[in-house]
């Protein structure tokens, strides 16, 4: 029930785009992508079948890198 409850909410916030889809492949050089159900569609549609596949999602911003001088490192 409570992973019911998860999926309700990701749901609610991931926008449901074939480029987020687990059924869909990017076409390269193209914004296209191929679905198993549709065949070849833009990367922002949808359609009933969607299933989220996280491992499609991008991080927006690059993870900052900290600068340490040695002085940091002594006790």
């Amino acid at each position: 029930m409570l992973n019911n409850q998860i999926a309700k909410k990701v749901d609610e916030m991931i926008e449901k785009r074939c480029c987020y889809c687990e059924k869909a492949s990017e076409i390269r050089e193209t914004t296209g992508y191929i679905c198993n159900k549709k065949g070849v569609v833009p990367y922002h549609f949808s359609c009933k079948k969607f299933v989220f596949d996280p491992l499609k999602l991008s991080p927006l911003l690059p993870a900052k890198t900290l600068k340490f001088s040695p002085e940091d490192f002594k006790l």
